[in-house]
């Protein structure tokens, strides 16, 4: 059986004494650390008959047979380990973050926000908590408090001494992000970009001479190189690093646009045999433009992994503020049934394309509801009849995983032949937004935009709910 995944933080406690009972408390500890469970309960149930108002040794049994799945029996013994050492941090730890996991089993996400508390409070550091936070604040459809985690997890996971996030706290620790030509190329273009509007300060010219340096030694098959680049002065302090972030505000008069197109959506959408609507000014044009200033302005396109160059911002890593929110939650607000509070945001993100490319491979997202909309200036836009969305009207069988239908894009290719899949083709437009059915099959279409940083096609994605409850009333 796997150790509980706090087991890297929390877990068991080795003695501080010797003494017979201490050491078979060491052994029982070395045990877990083997992923010797039972073993290694013997031991501490050993360490509490001899010794019981030692709290370490309750706390390290309900730690062991939390492990074995008798949440029960953990609680008790966490509980009993705090009422002899009420300050003893490693029990109040293990049980907050196991009465958090049950919470969210159960679908009780505000009492499971009240252990992440306890444990931010203990741990205000730590990038799990402050995950789970974020996660159960979503859940909970407390989006105000879902931005608030969702910073704190930006400024310790992508913070950098150049610009401090709101909330800012130390650095911690994180893999080192990938090097790639595209990347460097951005975020060089974005650079100039802040410092020709004067968004930075001068000392980025130097940052910026680094970064052109840096893109002209990259070697895609070099990855000694690669580590060199990125440990040296300037990439190891802004690569893949918050250096700017614009905090678009909440919009006073609302950041959707009350037309009668959009009033009129969800019963569109309902009508719908598929289950799409398209809808054309979605954003309020100033909600729009600082939206598109938000995108260009804040470095937060630190994902490099798609094909085609493409970068992606994720709502945990600063693609996050406050009108973001507002959009979220607005769209709620004109799909109540369709989305409104049953469907939960759960994901948003944003990418950057290529002036460029081919179709993406079709794939579906793990969601109840899709909302994707674009956000770059139609001058840009060198093809009107494409650079949009294709979707295709043949859902993903309820049997594939997430892998499976994200990733394999042979078997999806296979797959919609196989159905007689056809394809809806949706152009791009400026402020266009298609709201559908997160089960469909869709890809962005062949795009050909103007070169230039500022015409980079940019598209912002939410999922509402989960896949298995969409059909759910």
């Amino acid at each position: 059986m796997t150790a509980p995944a706090s087991a890297a933080r929390y877990g068991t406690a080795q003695a501080t004494h010797a003494s017979g009972v201490s050491a078979q408390n060491d052994e029982g500890h070395r045990l877990c650390l083997q992923g010797c469970f039972e073993a290694a309960e013997a031991c501490f149930r050993y360490a509490v008959q001899h010794q019981p108002d030692w709290a370490v040794a309750h706390n390290n049994l309900g730690w062991v047979l939390q492990a074995q799945g008798h949440n029960e029996d953990a609680i008790s013994s966490y509980k009993t380990a705090l009422r002899l050492e009420p300050g003893c941090v490693l029990a109040r730890a293990n049980l907050a973050y196991l009465l958090a996991h049950l919470y969210v089993h159960l679908g009780q996400y505000d009492a499971a926000r009240g252990m992440w508390r306890v444990l931010v409070e203990l741990y205000p550091h730590d990038p799990e908590v402050l995950d789970n936070l974020t996660s159960t604040a979503l859940r909970a459809n407390d989006l105000a408090d879902a931005g608030q985690w969702a910073m704190r997890h930006a400024a310790v996971t992508r913070g950098s001494a150049w610009y401090p996030l709101p909330g800012a706290i130390p650095e911690v620790p994180t893999p080192a992000p990938k090097l790639s030509r595209g990347k460097l190329s951005h975020d060089l273009e974005q650079l100039r970009y802040l410092r020709d509007r004067q968004l930075v300060s001068a000392q980025f010219d130097a940052v910026i001479d680094g970064y052109e340096a840096a893109r002209q030694r990259f070697n895609e098959g070099d990855s000694l190189l690669q580590q060199q680049l990125f440990e040296s002065w300037p990439l190891s302090s802004t690569y893949g690093r918050v250096v700017h972030h614009l905090p678009a505000a909440r919009q006073d008069e609302g950041a959707l646009s009350d037309s009668v197109a959009l009033r009129r959506a969800e019963q569109d959408y309902q009508q719908s045999p598929l289950g799409v609507v398209v809808i054309d000014d979605f954003l309020t044009p100033q909600a729009l433009q600082q939206l598109h200033a938000f995108c260009l302005q804040s470095t937060v396109w630190h994902t490099n992994r798609y094909a085609h160059g493409r970068l992606g911002a994720f709502f945990r890593e600063g693609f996050n503020c406050p009108l973001l929110l507002q959009v979220a939650e607005q769209i709620q607000q004109y799909f109540p049934q369709v989305i409104g509070t049953r469907h939960p945001l759960l994901q948003l993100w944003g990418f950057k394309y290529g002036h460029d490319q081919p179709a993406t491979y079709p794939h579906a997202d793990f969601a109840a509801v899709n909302v994707n909309f674009w956000i770059t200036p139609d001058e840009a836009n060198l093809d009107k009849s494409s650079g949009g969305l294709v979707i295709y009207d043949v859902e993903a069988p309820l049997d594939w995983d997430f892998e499976t239908y994200n990733r394999q894009g042979d078997r999806i290719a296979a797959f919609l032949q196989a159905s007689g899949a056809q394809p809806l083709v949706i152009p791009y437009r400026c402020n266009r937004a298609v709201i559908f059915n997160s089960d469909l099959f869709h890809a962005t279409a062949p795009l050909a935009f103007r070169p230039g940083y500022a015409n980079q096609r940019i598209n912002i994605t939410l999922l509402y709910g989960e896949r298995e409850c969409a059909g759910q009333g």
